[in-house]
């Protein structure tokens, strides 16, 4: 099976390539939810889920996440 996507470039998806072998695995295994880290990383840049600015409190809202500790 292979993923193909005509939304996205080669390039803007080859940051998967440098990901270390381990993340890889563990996110293939389920052991690393990449949902997840997406929506705290798009949270804590103060992103809705286009891409947005929308504020950081406003993002965590969107994305459910708590605010970093």
């Amino acid at each position: 099976m292979t993923y193909q996507s005509t939304e996205f470039t080669v390039d803007e998806l080859g940051f998967i390539q440098t990901a270390l072998n381990k993340v890889l695995a563990a996110a293939a295994r389920g052991e690393l939810d990449l949902n997840r880290l997406a929506r705290e990383e798009m949270a804590s840049r103060g992103l809705d889920r286009d891409g947005n600015w929308v504020g950081f409190d406003r993002a965590r809202q969107i994305h459910q996440v708590e605010a970093a500790k």
